[in-house]
């Protein structure tokens, strides 16, 4: 089964990715009533970090995976996805947390988990790219 997606919202005016030096900011959601796997995918615009930062005001954990991609429509499992060694965090029910990925790839695909079906509080995703 394919993983629920969360539509990105640019934080930021669209940078064209020919604007290497400049940051990126993007952010997602979704409510927390299920235990799906919910994946955010960004384009990564040339940037070699990014942080991602998670708001989790449910009152269920939420477990977080990293992926980095060479195609913007990859899955977990397909050719050319590959699990960012090392990185990955849990965020703890009605608690915050972030973590900084230095794995340069064209595209992210960041994963979460809710540990069991929450409240139905809405989860928020902040991914801020930026170049070295």
């Amino acid at each position: 089964m394919a993983d629920t997606a969360i539509v990105t919202v640019p934080l930021n005016k669209d940078v064209s990715y020919r604007q290497s030096q400049m940051p990126f900011y993007v952010y997602g959601e979704f409510t927390a009533d299920d235990t799906d796997h919910h994946a955010l995918k960004v384009d990564g615009r040339g940037k070699g970090r990014l942080t991602v930062a998670v708001d989790n005001p449910t009152n269920k954990s939420v477990t977080i995976t990293f992926y980095g991609m060479h195609t913007s429509t990859g899955e977990v499992g397909d050719t050319g996805v590959f699990a960012i060694p090392g990185a990955g965090l849990t965020v703890a029910a009605t608690s915050s947390g972030y973590e900084t990925i230095n794995d340069p790839f064209p595209y992210y695909l960041v994963r979460i988990k809710p540990s069991d079906v929450g409240d139905g509080k809405v989860i928020t995703v902040y991914i801020d790219f930026s170049a070295f």
